[in-house]
């Protein structure tokens, strides 16, 4: 009997391939499949394949596919032989060999099918064992590299580990790290506090730290940090800011906690975790002077009770931290009346002045710009529309009025009017401050230094400003004898800047200096510096 035949191809769950008899073409061939020298069982080779056919090999119905009962395992070695039974005549490719996978793609479908092919509740039970270990030595190992363990770790064989420089990093380490924690990933552009803690972890890199963030949801998308040179910690690695501090237990020499919501949570396990760093509590804005001030404004008493449960927090967080700081000189002597003045260091993040290229002539109206999720800026634009704009025209202008910002709700949408435009955020700032010749920030209320205002200032756009929305700042005179409390006052703030361009000019080259002198990168790392420094 003239036998041919193939393997064509051998893999964990199945053996497939081809026999034929041409000396019996019509009966199909009976093969036996063995695995190691076990037979594991029989098969005909019986079925169709049009390639067969037209290769002359018969009619075609000659082809055999073999389905292990259960996958080999891809951590060891197979001899896999298939057999013309009877004679024991092996097929051309007979025997094959599956050798041991070597990477972890190879064997990741079958693990998981080993996994999850589950007898009773006992084998249940040790493989979700074996799972979390493993995760769990998986997630230590990434954590050990993220803080460089190794090199931490030759450095407390050699007796360095308790030694630090008056910044706060080991002696014998090449690289300070600083630990940044904030409730989320920061947006650019997108509000103050993003552009705040973007400018700090840039200035601490300059200043020589090595810097890891860790926002509090754990998502998102770091590729623009890491692009910076900035390591971030996020889910899957990491379950939680705890586990964080836990995994990398005495890898930073510096804490910054960004927010009263996150400083609130985490100063005692920084402490805890973290010993022989220093804490810093960077307070973003005191949310207990705004509470306060809008109880205040609104008549109630229950926003009353809730600024001072928030003033407790505040203070009681400012006095767990090594050091405090703040955008605003106003929140730095409120603090300072409750803790060691020394403690209290007034920070700004950096600005570059990139004044407007587009002429005075060639640009009319105003712009209100602020984020609309923060409830000052609703009632903000409100009044501004409401009592501050009719005032304008009573004095014998209409002046084109943009509302701008992001999280517009329905009711600061239904301004639009004749001369008011809310177009909601916009992916370029720019393109306002081009079009406008002044920023108005008409807050009742508030705390803490207004990130607009200071974009407008560094566009080239001077901002009128209620006392609130100036509040921090120390502006110099001429944007200084802007601030107006009514509706009336800010009306002529308005129209005198609107209208005499010769004042606008001298406002705007006020503003750009102030920018240049207060929020360069020169001048945030200093003071950044002096908060860190032991």
């Amino acid at each position: 009997m003239t036998l041919r035949g193939h393997i064509d191809r051998v893999s964990s769950t199945s053996i497939r391939g081809w026999a034929w008899d041409s000396d019996e073409p019509d009966v199909p061939v009976s093969l036996v499949v063995s695995i190691n020298g076990t037979i594991v069982g029989r098969c005909l080779a019986s079925r169709y394949r049009p390639d067969l056919e037209k290769a002359g090999i018969g009619d075609g119905r000659h082809a055999f596919t073999f389905t292990l009962e259960a996958p080999l395992t891809p951590l060891a070695r197979h001899v896999v032989a298939v057999r013309r039974e009877g004679d024991g005549k092996h097929l051309r490719q007979s025997p094959s060999v599956l050798e041991p996978a070597r990477t972890f793609g190879e064997t990741r479908s079958a693990i998981a099918q080993i996994l999850t092919t589950v007898d009773g509740s006992d084998d249940l039970a040790s493989r979700l064992a074996f799972v979390t270990d493993m995760a769990n030595q998986l997630r230590q190992l990434h954590a050990d590299r993220q803080s460089d363990a190794d090199a931490r770790a030759t450095l407390l064989r050699q007796g360095r580990n308790g030694d630090t420089r008056g910044d706060g990093s080991l002696i014998g380490s090449d690289q300070p790290r600083a630990l940044v924690i904030d409730d989320r990933l920061p947006q650019p552009d997108h509000d103050a506090g993003s552009n705040a803690i973007l400018s700090h972890m840039r200035a601490l890199q300059r200043i020589g730290y090595a810097v890891t963030f860790v926002p509090v949801d754990l998502h998102g998308d770091d590729s623009a940090l890491a692009a910076e040179g900035i390591t971030c910690c996020l889910h899957p690695w990491y379950g939680s800011v705890e586990e964080v501090l836990r995994r990398q237990r005495g890898a930073f020499s510096l804490v910054y906690l960004h927010r009263i919501t996150t400083a609130g949570r985490y100063v005692l396990l920084a402490r805890d975790y973290q010993p022989k760093a220093r804490v810093i509590y960077s307070v973003a804005d005191l949310h207990h002077l705004r509470l306060t001030r809008q109880a205040e404004v609104e008549g109630r008493p229950e926003l009353a009770a809730a600024g001072a449960w928030m003033r407790t927090q505040e203070l009681t967080t400012a006095w767990l931290a090594d050091a405090v700081i703040t955008h605003s000189a106003a929140e730095a002597a409120v603090l300072r009346r409750h803790m060691e003045p020394r403690r209290v260091h007034v920070v700004p993040w950096s600005l570059m002045p990139r004044p407007t290229a587009v002429p005075f002539e060639e640009r009319r109206g105003l712009a209100f710009i602020g984020g609309y999720g923060h409830r000052p800026n609703v009632d903000a634009a409100l009044w501004l529309v409401e009592a501050v704009l009719p005032e304008v025209e009573a004095l014998g202008e209409r002046l084109p009025c943009l509302l701008i910002g992001s999280d517009m709700p329905e009711v600061v949408r239904g301004l639009r009017g004749p001369v008011v435009d809310p177009i909601g955020q916009v992916d370029d700032l720019a393109h306002v401050f081009d079009r406008v010749r002044l920023t108005v920030a008409p807050l009742a209320f508030g705390a803490g230094v207004k990130g607009k205002v200071l974009d407008s200032l560094a566009a080239g756009v001077p901002c009128v400003c209620t006392a609130a929305a100036a509040e921090g700042l120390d502006l110099p005179g001429p944007l200084l004898n802007l601030v107006a409390e009514t509706p009336a006052g800010l009306a002529r703030s308005i129209l005198a800047l609107h209208e005499d361009e010769a004042l606008h000019r001298i406002c705007v080259e006020a503003g750009l200096a102030y920018i240049t002198a207060v929020m360069g990168e020169a001048r945030v790392d200093e003071l950044l510096q002096r908060a860190i420094s032991r």
